[in-house]
C-alpha cells in the first residue's frame, strides 16, 4: 500500500532537522531554513537559505544532507500534488536540551 503524504512527513522531516542541527553553529539554539521553488518550477529544486535570528552575521550553508532531505521532501509533495512556493522549517532547542521542529507553508 502507498504511503500519504501525512505518512511521508514525519520521517523526512525528522531527517532534516536532525542535518540543520548539525549544520549549525554549536552557540546556535534557534535556526531557520526557507526552502522557495526556483524560477524552473516547483519539483525542480528549491533555493536554500538558512539563518538564525539570534546571530544574523553567522553564515552556514546547506550540506548534503540538509540537500537530500529537502528533495524528499520536495519530491514527496510532487507525488502527492501538494505543490507550495515556500516553506519555512525552523528548529529550536529547548531549555533541556532537545530540538524541536515545526513547518509552515505558502501555497
Amino acid at each position: 500500500m502507498d504511503q500519504s503524504l501525512q505518512d511521508e512527513l514525519p520521517l523526512i522531516f525528522e531527517r532534516l532537522a536532525r542535518a540543520l542541527v548539525e549544520a549549525t553553529p554549536a552557540w546556535w539554539s534557534t535556526a531557520i531554513l526557507e526552502l522557495t521553488a526556483t524560477t524552473s518550477g516547483f519539483g525542480s529544486g528549491l533555493a536554500h537559505a538558512i539563518r538564525s535570528d539570534e546571530h544574523p552575521r553567522d553564515v552556514v550553508v546547506a550540506t548534503d544532507e540538509i540537500f537530500e532531505a529537502t528533495r524528499a521532501l520536495e519530491l514527496a509533495s510532487v507525488r502527492h500534488g501538494d505543490s507550495w512556493q515556500r516553506c519555512v522549517f525552523r528548529v529550536d532547542q529547548d531549555p533541556s536540551g532537545a530540538w524541536l521542529f515545526a513547518a509552515e507553508y505558502e501555497r
